[in-house]
């Protein structure tokens, strides 16, 4: 008779004998490229059957702009993303910039206000990069630390009641439009063509890439990894200034919980539109892609009459779908 002790069966051993198919693992692959512009459409298609007064010419309008503001952030997001890290102050950053405005443009003239404005933004993406590559502060605790640190200098100057009216440039470019298409929207465009320009056609894009990648493999072939990393993030906070300036223009007013939303939104453009949190694999039409596919989720529980905290039980479920997602494609990937 056996008398040996009881061994539970391992189930290492069938993970690791696991081989998906390569056409299988390509569609897990496709599916996941895809997944936001196929959940864009079934929006749609909900919106078309239950809710008509989504496609009223105003609601349209309320859309785009409020896709093109959080399209600019997310941009800025993505790149921080590919080179392994991640900005928690672009929301501090996108209300400061309404603060710096509204508040100044009595006593200069207002592009002053303006390069005043995005040069605080590249100080602040600037102090970001070199808190995590010379100082060796994880990205999410610099940039907290970053977070609580503006948002106590904007309420130290405005005494918590910021004031003034939202100058009219800033009014028209949020509200006027070119044709059928509102401004905003073309200057959400342009910043993505520029963009996609620079990281498929620039070395500084395959740069990026190849920090995320393998940050270790890309400084031994001579690539200055922490220069790339402090511009992803200097980058990414001035496009938050510019989402700022357009946010607080279509609102009219300077609000001190202005952006609020706007960190784990960004952050969930880009994630839901195929950027990891590992680096070096993304791109920016994915994020245009999530940062539609949310702000379209957002404002369809506005338009069907559900209760506001619907908002976030949408946002937390895309966000675990798209974690989820990408987790089993990185699994299949490494079989």
């Amino acid at each position: 008779m056996n008398t040996a002790p009881f061994q539970p069966k391992s189930t290492a051993g069938r993970f690791s004998s696991f081989r998906p198919s390569p056409r299988f693992v390509r569609g897990v692959d496709l599916a996941g490229q895809w997944a936001a512009p196929i959940m864009i459409v079934v929006v749609l298609a909900i919106a078309a059957i239950f809710a008509p007064a989504f496609y009223l010419p105003t609601n349209l309008k309320t859309l785009a702009i409020q896709i093109a503001v959080l399209g600019i952030v997310a941009v800025g997001q993505t790149l921080v993303l590919l080179v392994r890290s991640i900005d928690l102050s672009v929301s501090a950053v996108l209300a400061l910039g309404a603060v710096i405005v509204v508040q100044t443009q009595a006593g200069n003239s207002l592009w002053i206000s303006f390069i005043q404005a995005f040069a605080i933004a590249a100080f602040i993406g600037l102090a970001n990069g070199l808190l995590i590559t010379k100082r060796q502060v994880p990205p999410f605790v610099a940039t907290f630390g970053m977070l609580v640190f503006i948002q106590g200098a904007r309420l130290a100057y405005t005494k918590g009641q910021a004031s003034g009216t939202v100058p009219a440039i800033l009014r028209a470019i949020s509200f006027e439009q070119v044709g059928p298409i509102p401004a905003a929207l073309i200057v959400w465009l342009i910043v993505n063509i520029i963009a996609i320009f620079f990281l498929r056609k620039t070395q500084f894009g395959r740069w990026i890439y190849a920090v995320g990648g393998n940050p270790s493999a890309a400084r031994y072939a001579g690539i200055r990894v922490d220069a790339v990393i402090i511009a992803a993030h200097t980058i990414c906070s001035m496009l938050a200034m510019l989402g700022g300036l357009l946010l607080s223009g279509y609102i009219g007013y300077v609000d001190l919980r202005l952006g609020a939303d706007y960190n784990l939104n960004s952050i969930a453009a880009a994630i839901v539109g195929g950027t990891t949190f590992t680096g070096g694999r993304g791109n920016l039409l994915g994020t245009a892609a999530g940062a539609a596919l949310l702000i379209l989720l957002l404002n369809l529980v506005v338009v069907l009459g559900l209760p506001i905290h619907w908002q976030y039980a949408m946002q937390g479920f895309v966000l675990v779908v798209a974690v989820a997602l990408q987790g089993f494609r990185q699994f299949l990937l490494s079989r």
